[in-house]
Order: structure tokens, then sequence, then C-alpha cells
């Protein structure tokens, strides 16, 4: 009986904006042109770097994307993520598309972070955060559409990803004299708020039900657990542990882990805790559903000044009323 012959695999491909490729910087993976109705030519292969002529000669054919086989799709986030900086320097990117660079390449580097927290995934993390504020000072648009963007399925890291957006811009609403060279190293503890996360098992994290005592006491670490983990990576700036400690501070004094008061707590701190309750009650989790922004500022309202700081609560709304609708 004759064998039969393995089935054909049909490449898939993915359309990628040419604005978002560096020129004179190799990709690491095949690109593609497209001919015609599922017709693809090899037009640059894997080793060989994106000339500015190509580029050029892509450009005066009024070519605007190339195509990849889906199955590189990561490679190309690896791409994204060593180039960052060069590839947000190009002035045919719309902000648009810078937003969504910024996000897709964020949610890449923070998920490898609590996968595998390293001296090397913060230092991928801290260049994000630098070419985000970079990005954020050229273009200020590009904060409110990062805002706008934000993963609406709770995961630690876009969780980490989303509140260090949303403070990051409130950081900025709130003291607009503040230097970038600050911005970026609190823009680092933002986005860090969460690492001793990464230490806590996943069960207790992805728990459907309340957590039982042990359980919420070993949560309650998590802040102190992720100062320690930062120090032990050489990320020992005060600023940046003082919000990994802080977040969960109240101002009542009912917070953890220490039970600061509200003159003990910093001003980053305070608009970090702001930040991670906002995205924890407008984010939709397997046993919850997101509540809508209106929804989260009511409750926020209500808990203020307990546990929230009064004089940014103005403020809070109106950088957040806007995302609503």
């Amino acid at each position: 009986m004759p064998q039969r012959s393995a089935p054909k695999i049909i490449p898939k491909y993915q359309q990628i904006p040419l604005s978002t490729l560096a020129p004179e910087r190799q990709v690491g993976i095949k690109l593609f042109l497209r001919t015609g109705q599922d017709r693809y030519v090899l037009f640059l292969n894997e080793t060989n770097a994106l000339s500015t002529s190509k580029l050029e000669q892509l450009k005066h054919n009024n070519v605007s994307h190339l195509y990849l086989n889906t199955d590189d799709h990561q490679g190309y986030l690896n791409y994204l993520k060593n180039n960052l900086a060069a590839v947000l320097d190009n002035p045919d990117l719309t902000e648009n598309a810078k937003a969504s660079i910024i996000y897709d390449t964020a949610s890449d580097i923070t998920e490898e972070l609590f996968l595998n927290p390293s001296t090397e995934n913060i230092e991928q993390t801290r260049n994000l955060v630098d070419c985000m504020i970079d990005t954020i000072s050229q273009s200020p648009k590009t904060s409110n559409l990062l805002m706008m963007i934000t993963n609406q399925d709770y995961y630690t890291y876009t969780h980490s990803i989303n509140v260090g957006i949303y403070a990051v811009s409130m950081m900025r609403k709130t003291v607009p004299s503040i230097s970038e060279a600050d911005l970026k190293n609190l823009g680092l503890g933002f986005f860090l708020h969460d690492l001793g996360k990464a230490r806590i098992p996943k069960a207790i994290i992805n728990k459907k039900g309340s957590l039982d005592q042990d359980e919420w006491l070993l949560m309650q670490a998590h802040p102190t657990m992720g100062a320690e983990l930062a120090q032990e990576m050489k990320t020992d700036n005060p600023e940046i542990i003082d919000i990994i400690l802080t977040h969960h501070e109240h101002c009542g004094g009912s917070g953890y882990p220490k039970k600061l008061a509200r003159k003990e707590i910093s001003l980053p701190g305070k608009i970090c805790a702001f930040c991670d309750v906002f995205d924890a009650l407008t984010t939709k989790r397997s046993y919850k559903k997101a509540m809508t922004t209106f929804e989260a500022l009511k409750i926020i309202q209500k808990e203020t000044p307990d546990h929230f700081e009064a004089e940014l609560l103005n403020p809070f709304i109106l950088l957040f009323s806007q995302q609503e609708g």
C-alpha cells in the first residue's frame, strides 16, 4: 500500500510596517515582499542588514510594509527590543505606531522579567522606560495613546506595564518641572513595583477565591521581596526601592508592609498606590469583570483619604476620566 505523503505546510505571513525597520541594522529574520494574492518573495535574509539604499528603494516604489513568517514573530519582537531607540527615532513613525511598539515591546520585556528576574532583564526594562520617556517628551500625545491601549486582561506583567504608564503620566502631571533623568528613575520603579510577585507561587497570585491567612501573609511580603530582589540585581537606587516598598502603604496607616503614616509615604509611592488600585479594578480576571473608569474612580474617591492622598485625587480623576468611553 503506497505511503501517504505528509501534508504540505503553507507558511502564514504577518505584515509589519516598513517604518519600524531602522537602516543598517540586522533584523535577524527573513523578510518578504508581497507580489500578489498569497504570493511572497524573499527580500532580506536573516544574516544581512537592511541597508539605507534598500529602504529608500522600497519607499520610492511606495512599499509601506514588508512581511514575515508568523513563526518569526518572536524574532521581530527581539529586534524591536534590541533596537528600540533607533526604531522610535524614525520620523516616519506615527504617534500611534510608536505607542503600539512601546507597549508590544514592554509586554515582551516585562513578561520575560517576571519569568526570569535577572540583572540583564532589569537593564532591558530600564532601556524600555528610557525610550518611552524620551518618546513622550518629544511627542506628548504618545502618553495619552499609551494609556488608551493598556491591556484589559490582568497578568502580573501587563499590570506592571499599565501601572508604569499611568504613574509616569501622573508624575508628569503632578510635577511638571521634573527632569527627564528623575522621571526615568521613577519610571523604572513604577515598572518594577510588583517585582516581588516573581517569588510568589502562581497558584496564590491566580487564585480565584479569597486567600487564606498564610497565603495573605505571603502576598503581603511581596513589596519586601521585590526590594530585596532589585537590590540583589544591583538596582539599589533609593527612589526605586522606595516605590517597590510603599505602593501598598495607606495614608491612614493600614497598609503593608510597614503600616506607614501619610507623612512617611513619598509622592511617587502615593502615585503608584493610586495607579496600582485603578488598574486592578479596570482589568478583568477569570473571577471578575473589569470595572469602567467611572466605577473605579468612584471606589478610589470613597477610599480617600483613608487609603489615598486627598491632594492627588482631583489630578488623578482628571488624568483618567478622559479615558472613559
